[in-house]
């Protein structure tokens, strides 16, 4: 192609193209778009007494679930980890326990 230097001929050629643009026809929505965004705006003006937000989304919601089940399988698994850490000796017995707080004694009011 040959780079046209006369302004007369880049003039047409934008006139062309001006008038190939006025020919489209203009986007029409489809049909209810109205309806259907009415109800949307609606939507998110009324309050979701239900639901909050986050868990109207699935995406949101099954992030929410998985969370939820891998806290529950940590605290499982931690339990019974610390559990087993524990040694025998450690654990006190009700004998024990009552000898220490001094639970086995009568008190200063008690009939003698």
């Amino acid at each position: 192609m040959n780079p046209s230097n006369n302004p007369s001929d880049q003039h047409e050629s934008w006139e062309n193209w001006f008038d190939q643009l006025k020919k489209i026809e203009p986007a029409k929505p489809r049909p209810f778009f109205y309806t259907r965004l009415q109800a949307r705006l609606s939507a998110r003006t009324e309050p979701s007494a239900v639901l909050p937000w986050w868990l109207r989304n699935p995406g949101y919601a099954l992030g929410a679930l998985c969370l939820l089940v891998g806290l529950n399988v940590a605290a499982a698994v931690a339990s019974d980890w610390a559990a087993e850490r524990v040694p025998e000796t450690d654990q006190y017995t009700y004998e024990e326990f009552a000898s220490e707080y001094q639970l086995n004694r009568q008190g200063l009011y008690a009939d003698e």
